[in-house]
C-alpha cells in the first residue's frame, strides 16, 4: 500500500514538473511579453512626445537665437515645475539640440523593442499551444492504444508522425520567446541615463543569453531531425548457431507440424544457443561468434532447456512462440515493436545529447511523456498476446504441460546460470573438439545430482524476452485453468533419468556435437573476455607500481603567518612610540597591554610559522601499492580495506577514506587537529593545507589509481590463486 502511494505521488510529481515546463513556461513568458508592452507603449509614447516638444522648442530658440543672439532665456527644469534655469539664446540652442538627437535615439530604440514584444508573447504562445497539442495527442491516443492492438499501431504511427512537427514547434516558440525577451532588455538598456559598468554587464549577459537560445534552438532542430528522419533498428545481439534443415530434419518436421496445427507461419531461422530462454523475433539478429546477420522470422531455442524439457512440454513452449506469428502477432512484431523500441531509443539519445540546452528540455520531457502514455497499453497488449499465446501452445499438448514446462523453464534457469558462471571462471583447457567440455550436459548431471531448487519464489518471476515482458508466471498457470498443486509440482519437478536420452537427441542428427560447439563457443568468448579483463587489470596496477610521497602545502600560511606577525609588530611599535600622538600618552597601561598582545600574537604567529616550516620536511602521505600511511594515524590503511573516498577543498583541505566493515580503524594522533576518526561511521578524515605541488582534482585522481590499483592486483592474485573459481559462481552455487 505504501509502496503504491509512493508511486501514485511520484507520478503526480512528474505530472505537475511536465505541466510546469511544456504549459506554465509558456504562460510566465506570455505574461512577460506583456509586461514588456506596456513598457514598450509607454517609452514609445514618452518618446515621441518629447521629440516633438523638444523641436516645437527647438524652432522657436532659433529663432529668438536668430533676432538676438545674447538673449537670456528661463527654461523650466525637466519634471521640477519649480526648477528654472536661465541660459543665453545660443547655448541653449547647442544644449536642446543634443537633447533632441537623445529623444530621437530613445524613440528610434523604443520602435526597435515593439517587434519584439510580439515576438515574446508570439513565441510564448506558440510553445504553449504545442505543449498542450503534445499533451493532447499523447493523451487521446494512449487512451485508444487499448482498444485493440491495431488501434495501438494505428494510434503509434499517427503519433510518430506528429511527434516531431509538436516538438519543433515547442523548441521554435520557446526560442523565438526567449532570444526576443533577452533582446528586448538588451535593447531597454540603452535607455537607460547612466550606463555604467554593471548595466554593460547586464546588457552583454542579455545578448549572451540570446545567443545561447538561438544556437541552442538550431542544434535542437539539427537533433530533431536526425531522431525522427528514417532509421534502421538495431539488431538484437544473441550468441548462438543457425540450424539448417539438414542438421536437424527432424527438428524442423516438428516445428512444421506445430506451425501447420496453429495455422501459423514457419520461422525462416532456427538458432539454437546457449542461453536468453524461448524467443521469437523477426527484428534482425547479430549471432556470434559467426557475426552472422539473420533477418526475416527466427526461433531461438536454448539448448540445456531443450535437454531437460520433454516432447509435450517442448511442443507447448515452442507453440507459444509460433503463436507469434499468427495473426495481428505478426503485424504487431513488424510494424510496431522494432520502430516503438528504436523511438525509445532515439529519445533517449536526444535527451543525453541536450547537453543542458534549455530551449530543448520542455520538447524532450514532451516526448519521453508521450511514449509513456503508450507503455501502459503496451504492457497490456504484450499481457493479453502472452496469454493467448500461452492458451494456443497449451492446445498443441495439454495445459497441464504447458503450466508444467512454465515452472520447469524457472527451475532451469539458476542452473544453467551456474554451469555458465562456472565455465566462464574457468581454466583455459585446449584440445581437439572432442576434449572441450559438453555444459548442456554438466547442466543435465547437475539437477539429476543435486535436484531442483524451491520452485515457489519463481512462480513470481517472469521469463526472460528479449523484446517485451511477461506476466508473472503463476497469472499464466491460472489463466490456463490449472491448479498449482503436488501433481504439477512433481511433474514439472521430476528428475532426469540417467542415462535416458532426451527428446532432444531425437530432434538433432548430432545433438551431442552440437552442444559441444556451443561449449566451445561460450568458452572462447570467456577466454577472450578474460584476457581482456586481464589486460585492463594489469593496466591499472602498472599504473601505482611505486611509492608517491607527497607532503603538506604549509608555505602560503607560514607567508601568510609572517605577514601576520609583521602586522602585530607593527602595529604595537606604532603604539609605543606614537602613543602621544593616538592619545595614549598619559595611559601606561593601555600602551602596556597593547605592547603584550601585540607582542603576543607576533610571536604566536612566528611560532606557528617555524612549526610549519618544520613540519613541511615530514611526508604529509605516502601512498604505497598496499597501503596509505598517514603521519596523522598510528598504523596504515590498507586500499582494500577503503570501500570509497573522496576529496574536498571548499573550506578547508581534506581527504576522506570510508572503510569497509571488517576493516580495522586506526587512531589519529593528538596534533592532528584538523583530522577525525569517526569509529560508529567508519569514516576517516585526513586533514591538510593542501597538497604541494598538486591540484584537489589531481590528488583525487592519484589516490583513486592506487585505490583500483589495489583491488586489480587482488582480483589477479585471486584469479591466479583459484582459476576455476570466482565469487559470483560460489555466491550462485550457495543460493542454488
Amino acid at each position: 500500500m505504501a509502496q503504491t502511494s509512493r508511486r501514485q505521488e511520484t507520478r503526480k510529481i512528474a505530472s505537475l514538473g511536465l505541466a510546469a515546463w511544456v504549459l506554465l513556461l509558456p504562460i510566465a513568458l506570455v505574461s512577460l511579453g506583456i509586461w514588456q508592452t506596456q513598457r514598450a507603449a509607454e517609452t514609445l509614447e514618452h518618446a515621441r512626445r518629447s521629440s516633438a516638444e523638444l523641436s516645437t522648442t527647438l524652432a522657436q530658440v532659433k529663432n529668438i537665437a536668430a533676432s538676438d543672439p545674447t538673449a537670456i532665456l528661463t527654461f523650466q527644469g525637466a519634471g521640477e515645475p519649480t526648477s528654472l534655469a536661465s541660459l543665453a539664446a545660443l547655448v541653449a540652442v547647442s544644449q536642446i539640440e543634443a537633447a533632441l538627437s537623445q529623444a530621437d535615439e530613445e524613440l528610434e530604440i523604443s520602435q526597435i523593442r515593439r517587434p519584439l514584444v510580439w515576438g515574446t508573447i508570439g513565441g510564448a504562445v506558440l510553445a504553449f499551444f504545442g505543449g498542450a497539442l503534445g499533451l493532447m495527442a499523447a493523451g487521446i491516443s494512449g487512451i485508444r492504444a487499448r482498444v485493440s492492438q491495431r488501434q495501438l499501431i494505428a494510434s503509434f504511427q499517427r503519433l510518430r508522425s506528429l511527434l516531431p512537427f509538436i516538438l519543433a514547434t515547442v523548441v521554435i516558440g520557446f526560442a523565438i520567446g526567449v532570444i526576443s525577451a533577452a533582446l528586448f532588455e538588451a535593447v531597454s538598456m540603452g535607455l537607460w541615463a547612466d550606463f555604467t559598468t554593471g548595466s554593460a554587464k547586464l546588457f552583454a549577459v542579455a545578448v549572451v543569453l540570446a545567443v545561447i537560445a538561438a544556437y541552442s534552438a538550431f542544434t535542437a532542430l539539427r537533433g530533431l531531425k536526425d531522431v525522427f528522419a528514417l532509421f534502421t533498428p538495431e539488431p538484437l545481439v544473441a550468441a548462438g548457431r543457425v540450424i539448417e534443415e539438414t542438421e536437424a530434419p527432424e527438428l524442423w518436421r516438428f516445428v512444421r507440424s506445430l506451425a501447420g496445427r496453429q495455422h501459423a507461419l514457419l520461422p525462416d531461422t532456427i538458432i539454437v544457443g546457449l542461453g536468453q530462454g524461448f524467443f521469437v523475433t523477426e527484428s534482425q539478429l547479430r549471432l556470434w561468434p559467426e557475426d552472422r546477420l539473420v533477418t526475416g522470422r527466427s526461433l531461438y531455442l536454448p539448448a540445456a532447456y531443450l535437454d531437460l524439457l520433454d516432447q509435450a512440454e517442448i511442443a507447448a513452449i515452442i507453440g507459444h512462440e509460433l503463436a507469434h506469428f499468427s495473426g495481428e502477432d505478426t503485424t504487431y512484431s513488424q510494424q510496431f515493436t522494432p520502430i516503438y523500441a528504436g523511438l525509445w531509443r532515439a529519445l533517449a539519445a536526444l535527451g543525453r545529447a541536450d547537453g543542458g540546452r534549455f530551449v530543448l528540455y520542455p520538447a524532450v520531457k514532451l516526448g519521453f511523456h508521450a511514449m509513456q502514455r503508450f507503455d501502459h497499453a503496451v504492457a497490456h497488449w504484450s499481457r493479453l498476446r502472452e496469454f493467448d499465446a500461452d492458451r494456443s501452445g497449451s492446445l498443441l499438448a495439454t495445459p497441464a504441460d504447458a503450466a508444467s514446462a512454465l515452472i520447469r523453464t524457472g527451475i532451469i534457469a539458476p542452473a544453467v546460470a551456474y554451469v555458465l558462471q562456472r565455465a566462464y571462471a574457468g581454466p583455459d583447457d585446449t584440445g581437439s573438439d572432442d576434449a572441450w567440455p559438453d555444459l548442456v550436459a554438466q547442466t543435465t548431471e547437475l539437477v539429476t545430482t543435486n535436484g531442483w531448487s524451491d520452485p515457489m519464489p519463481l512462480l513470481g518471476d517472469r521469463q526472460p524476452h528479449p523484446t517485451d515482458s511477461h506476466p508473472p508466471t503463476i497469472q499464466r498457470i491460472s489463466a490456463l485453468g490449472v491448479e498449482i498443486g503436488d501433481d504439477l509440482l512433481r511433474r514439472a519437478m521430476r528428475q532426469p533419468e540417467p542415462g535416458a536420452r532426451s527428446f532432444a537427441d531425437d530432434l538433432f542428427s548430432d545433438w551431442a556435437g552440437l552442444c559441444r560447439l556451443l561449449s566451445k563457443d561460450f568458452i572462447d568468448d570467456a577466454r577472450m573476455m578474460r584476457d581482456r579483463r586481464r589486460e585492463v587489470l594489469e593496466k591499472v596496477v602498472a599504473g601505482a607500481s611505486q611509492e608517491t610521497v607527497v607532503y603538506d602545502n604549509v608555505k602560503p600560511m607560514i607567508w601568510t603567518m609572517v605577514i601576520v606577525a609583521m602586522i602585530f609588530a607593527g602595529f604595537g611599535l606604532t603604539v609605543v612610540f606614537l602613543s602621544g600622538q593616538l592619545g595614549l600618552g598619559y595611559d601606561e597601561f593601555a600602551q602596556s597591554l597593547i605592547a603584550a598582545i601585540t607582542a603576543f600574537g607576533a610571536v604566536t604567529s612566528l611560532l606557528y610559522a617555524a612549526f610549519l616550516y618544520r613540519s613541511a620536511a615530514r611526508p604529509l602521505m605516502v601512498l604505497t601499492p598496499d597501503a596509505l600511511l598517514a603521519s596523522r594515524l598510528d598504523k596504515p590503511v590498507a586500499w582494500t580495506d577503503v570501500a570509497g573516498y573522496a576529496v574536498y577543498a571548499s573550506s578547508r583541505f581534506a581527504l576522506r577514506l570510508w572503510l569497509n566493515q571488517d576493516a580495522p580503524v586506526p587512531k589519529k594522533h593528538w596534533r592532528a587537529i584538523y583530522s577525525k576518526i569517526d569509529r560508529r561511521q567508519r569514516i576517516i578524515t585526513l586533514g591538510a593545507l593542501g597538497i604541494k605541488g598538486m591540484k584537489a582534482a589531481d590528488f583525487s585522481a592519484l589516490v583513486g589509481r592506487y585505490h583500483q590499483a589495489a583491488y586489480a592486483r587482488q582480483e589477479l592474485a585471486a584469479a591466479m590463486l583459484h582459476p576455476s573459481r570466482d565469487a559470483s559462481a560460489d555466491e550462485t552455487a550457495g543460493k542454488y
